[in-house]
C-alpha cells in the first residue's frame, strides 16, 4: 500500500532522490576507507617502532636467527602494506557530475521535473564511473589491512621467540 508521500514524488523526484542518496553514500564509503588507511599506515609504523623498543628495553645484546628472519619479513611486509596503501591512495580524479556551468545554462531552459532528471542522469553517471575505481581502492586497501595483521603476528613472534 503507497502512502500519500510517495504518491505525491513524480517519477524525476524520486529518480533524484535515490541516485543523490546513493551518490552520497558512495562518497562516504571513499573518505570512510581513506580513514581506514591513515589508522592501517600510522599503526603498522608505530608498532615497529614499539617493538624495536621493546629489543633495547629488554637488554637483547644479539637477536637469534629466527628473530632476526620474522623481523626482516615484517619489514618487507611493512614495505608492501605500505605500497597497497599508496596505490589505495592514488585514486583521485571521481566523477562529480553533472559540470556546474552546464547546470546552470540547463537552468534557465527546463522547468523543475525534467531538470531534476537530467542531474539525477548526471549523478548516475558520476556514480557508476566511480564505483570500479572505489572497488579498486577497497581492494587494496583489504590487502593493507591483512598485512598489518601479518606484520603484527611476525613481531610478536620474534619478540616471543627473543624473550622465552
Amino acid at each position: 500500500m503507497n502512502n500519500a508521500s510517495t504518491d505525491s514524488q513524480s517519477s524525476p523526484q524520486v529518480f533524484f532522490d535515490v541516485t543523490m542518496n546513493r551518490l552520497d553514500a558512495q562518497m562516504n564509503r571513499m573518505e570512510a576507507i581513506d580513514r581506514k588507511l591513515a589508522s592501517i599506515i600510522g599503526f603498522a609504523s608505530v608498532i615497529i617502532a614499539v617493538f624495536a623498543a621493546a629489543f633495547r628495553v629488554g637488554g637483547v645484546e644479539q637477536l637469534p636467527l629466527c628473530a632476526i628472519v620474522l623481523l626482516g619479513l615484517a619489514g618487507a611486509i611493512y614495505i608492501a602494506l605500505i605500497a597497497f596503501a599508496v596505490r589505495a591512495y592514488r585514486f583521485r580524479k571521481w566523477s562529480f557530475r553533472p559540470n556546474l556551468e552546464r547546470l546552470q545554462e540547463l537552468c534557465r531552459k527546463r522547468d523543475d521535473p525534467a531538470m531534476r532528471e537530467w542531474v539525477a542522469g548526471q549523478c548516475l553517471v558520476s556514480y557508476r564511473a566511480n564505483e570500479t575505481k572505489l572497488l579498486s581502492k577497497t581492494s587494496h586497501g583489504r590487502k593493507a589491512m591483512w598485512l598489518l595483521a601479518i606484520e603484527t603476528a611476525l613481531l610478536i613472534l620474534a619478540v616471543f621467540l627473543t624473550f622465552v
